[in-house]
């Protein structure tokens, strides 16, 4: 059995946009984009399919929603944002094993229900994850964190939602401080009044969390943090940060 973790994005009225090829373009350089940060780390796949989904699965319990995270801190159509049903669990099979347009599973089934729990609500959040039933109390917990975390990151202004995914990829001050032209004392007034540290935080702690569980239940495999993850992809982002944020 292998660790893995899937999502579903949706992009939000994406039908109604007058750029549809355009957007339609820009989730499938995503899709070559996510297969570019995972590289070598681990097997993932990933697919750009009926026009405005995007279907994800990789090994560990923490990354597709890691993955899903700076999909969403880079995305660049802020009138069409995307959202996440995500799951994760165990898999019999290895992922480069798995046709995954055809792939049919429970996690499959679980991560479109939590993306249609989104898809109906009428202010629509940016993450729900659909957890087994052995741990109810866990799904309430995160899902619960998430939608204080997205309250946080809809009220912030365009200049703090920036500083925030520029803190995210480079963690430091003075960096993002250079990067935008602004005095540091500015940038960390933004990273302050955006709330910016308990966004990052809240999407550490629950990566932590999902790292604590898959390695509970894999005790006797070897146990590989996400870290090296997140490096690759912060490596892959600062190559194109500056067309990603118009800087």
């Amino acid at each position: 059995m292998e660790p893995v973790s899937v999502f579903i994005m949706d992009v939000t009225d994406s039908s109604s946009a007058g750029y549809g090829e355009e957007l339609s373009d820009y989730l499938g350089k995503l899709e070559t984009n996510i297969k570019n940060w995972y590289g070598k780390i681990g097997s993932v796949q990933v697919k750009h399919r009926s026009g405005d989904e995007l279907i994800f699965l990789s090994e560990g319990y923490s990354s597709a929603f890691i993955t899903a995270f700076y999909i969403s801190s880079i995305w660049s159509y802020e009138k069409n944002l995307p959202y996440f049903g995500l799951a994760y669990g165990r898999l019999d099979k290895k992922v480069k094993e798995i046709d995954i347009e055809k792939w049919i599973h429970p996690l499959v089934k679980q991560a479109r229900n939590a993306n249609e729990h989104i898809k109906k609500q009428k202010d629509r959040e940016t993450f729900c994850f659909q957890i087994p039933d052995k741990e109810p109390g866990l799904q309430t917990l995160i899902n619960g964190m998430l939608s204080l975390q997205n309250v946080l990151r809809m009220e912030q202004t365009d200049i703090q939602r920036l500083v925030c995914s520029l803190y995210l990829i480079y963690g430091k001050q003075n960096t993002v401080a250079q990067l935008l032209d602004r005095s540091a004392p500015t940038v960390y007034s933004h990273y302050k009044k955006g709330h910016c540290e308990q966004i990052l935080r809240s999407y550490r702690e629950i990566v932590s969390v999902l790292d604590d569980s898959e390695a509970h239940e894999f005790p006797n495999k070897e146990y590989k943090q996400m870290n090296t993850l997140e490096e690759s992809i912060r490596t892959n982002l600062k190559s194109q940060v500056q067309h990603m944020f118009n800087l």
